[in-house]
């Protein structure tokens, strides 16, 4: 759980981080560097503690899409971006792609014949 935890925060980091590029990026160049850069750097130490116990593929698919997901959707409602039917679609298939790629990964234990 703790790792889900860490992934879900990671995730919240890394969109923090790209959305300050924009929100702050004209205006105030050394905002945007700086919450960025601290927002990225510590997502990459978030995503690390997830690699502990989540599979490097299932968290780094749930890390971007998730990610892209959220970033699109926010700049939508905030940035008044636009999203057209198949670019939805496409947000709809990543998510998809994790969830696959979650339920086709077999947990750390039966991989190694239910040994810890």
């Amino acid at each position: 759980m703790r790792a889900w935890i860490a992934l879900f925060s990671a995730i919240a980091c890394e969109v923090t981080g790209t959305l300050a590029l924009k929100l702050f990026g004209l205006q105030t160049p050394w905002l945007a560097a700086a919450v960025t850069g601290s927002s990225i750097v510590l997502s990459y130490l978030l995503l690390s503690l997830a690699f502990r116990r989540i599979p490097v593929a299932v968290a780094f698919a749930v890390w971007e899409a998730v990610g892209l997901v959220a970033i699109t959707l926010l700049g939508v409602w905030l940035l008044g971006d636009s999203l057209t039917g198949p670019q939805l679609l496409a947000l709809g298939g990543l998510l998809l792609g994790a969830r696959l790629l979650h339920g086709g990964t077999q947990p750390r234990q039966a991989q190694a014949g239910g040994k810890a």
